[in-house]
């Protein structure tokens, strides 16, 4: 019998969207959403270790929290479960819903934090103070009022059936759960790819519409963040405050391009072929350009979440802790440009890997295709993202690294540093808690700065 690590190789090295074999994919998907999790419960942690009792930070520390549990979505790929675990997986899709809903209710009240002239009334202490605990119960009651008012989870948010095919010309087996409708289930007439199981999710009406509703939500918190990034920049309010709208700005609008025109994509193949799930890619075997639309479609909607959750966590944090931690916007930018740059490259190599196979039937010529011209290019390319990084999140510094700038542009009046004068800055570092990375980094932002300003 094939052990575990076996069946994960197999289904890894046996990808192909236009055949609808993507249980790898969707293995693949699981442990990235897994990781960007984790990932996102740390960037939260740290947003209410900087300020536990404000509440600006237990919102936003509310905000990545949901935005976390949505990227794990997928995690009942993470290993090849059996049917006895949809019960749990039930359970866990409606805690999934509490977590959607109480992020689109965080996204419209996310200007109480921020100017909003028609909305002033969200500002007040009374109202600010109380959301981080005001909105999940909002979003509980709204969880148990659609569960009971359905009939239960099935009539809620939709059934799920396991589907195991042993072979190429045996009948799947489907195992329901309780009061799922039935599925059409077939297997692919594909002997390699078999054994290989998958669960298939069914939805409600109402469980699609809060799901793509995501995008129009974001889009109200971004309209909002506009508005508080003209109004604080018009009134000559604190720049900083007007640099949190705009980071808070650009993360929504990440959101709204990106996962909007999956959305709109989805919507598009919804009207055209009914509800998308495993179950109905069966339906087209043998014809590739309907299964590569729907796998296009249906990967490039969850990539569009995840991307989108990562995104947005990097911004928020930056925009509320660019002051307050040292160093933090330097390795935000970091990750993020490292995350471009191996994600662009792994989807880069995965379509060339399948356009490569479908044209000569050799993938792995594409991967190397596209591999060579990364590696030569690595410098170059992630130059160019870091470019990009910087525009997004521009530098920042906490007081203390302000304070040593300040003692290093005196020092730096002649344009030399004398050893009595670097004695001093290394005293200055040294009470202000400033590691020598940390100021290696300050000076030559300086120093890049002056000369970009005599170059002028």
């Amino acid at each position: 019998m094939e052990d575990v690590s076996g069946y994960y190789i197999r289904m890894l090295t046996n990808i192909d969207l236009f055949r609808g074999e993507t249980v790898g994919l969707s293995i693949i998907f699981a442990w990235l959403g897994l990781f960007a999790m984790v990932y996102l419960f740390i960037l939260a942690t740290l947003i209410l270790r900087a300020r536990p009792s404000a509440a600006e930070n237990r919102f936003m520390f509310l905000l990545l929290i949901a935005e976390g549990f949505k990227v794990s979505f997928d995690w009942k790929f993470l290993y090849p479960f059996g049917p006895e675990i949809m019960p749990m997986v039930q359970y866990v899709r409606v805690v999934w819903w509490f977590f959607l809903i109480l992020s689109l209710l965080l996204y419209v009240s996310i200007c109480a934090f921020y100017p909003v002239r028609f909305l002033k009334f969200m500002s007040r202490d009374e109202i600010r103070n109380n959301l981080y605990w005001g909105l999940p119960l909002l979003s509980g009651l709204i969880v148990a009022l659609m569960v009971t008012q359905n009939g239960g989870i099935v009539g809620a948010f939709g059934g799920i059936g396991h589907v195991i095919c042993l072979d190429a010309t045996s009948i799947p087996q489907v195992t329901l759960y309780p009061g799922t409708k039935e599925i059409a289930a077939s297997c692919f007439n594909i002997p390699e790819y078999h054994p290989y199981q998958y669960f298939t999710t069914g939805s409600t009406p109402l469980g699609t519409l809060l799901l793509f509703s995501q995008v129009f939500f974001a889009m109200i918190a971004l309209g909002f963040m506009k508005i508080a990034q003209k109004t604080l920049e018009n009134e000559g309010a604190s720049i900083e405050k007007a640099t949190e709208a705009r980071a808070l700005f650009i993360g929504f609008s990440g959101k709204v391009v990106f996962q909007g025109a999956m959305v709109a994509f989805m919507i598009f193949l919804s009207a055209k072929f009914g509800q998308i799930n495993f179950a109905d890619v069966a339906k087209y075997i043998g014809n590739a350009s309907v299964i590569g639309i729907y796998m296009v479609g249906l990967y490039g909607f969850v990539l569009s979440i995840l991307a989108t959750a990562f995104f947005e966590g990097v911004m928020f944090t930056y925009a509320i802790l660019k002051n307050e931690i040292l160093g933090i916007d330097e390795r935000l930018r970091k990750t993020f440009s490292t995350a471009v740059f191996a994600g662009t490259g792994g989807i880069l190599f995965l379509v060339a890997s399948e356009i490569m196979e479908s044209m000569i039937g050799i993938g792995w010529i594409g991967g190397v295709l596209i591999g060579l011209p990364l590696i030569v290019m690595r410098k170059a390319i992630l130059s160019f993202i870091n470019g990009f990084s910087n525009v997004i999140m521009p530098e920042s510094f906490t007081s203390e690294e302000q304070n040593y700038i300040e003692a290093y542009t005196m020092a730096m009046d002649d344009g030399i540093i004398t050893t009595k004068e670097r004695r001093m800055l290394e005293l200055q570092a040294r009470s202000l808690s400033l590691d020598s990375s940390r100021i290696r980094h300050l000076e030559s932002w300086f120093d890049s700065n002056l000369d970009s300003d005599e170059e002028e």
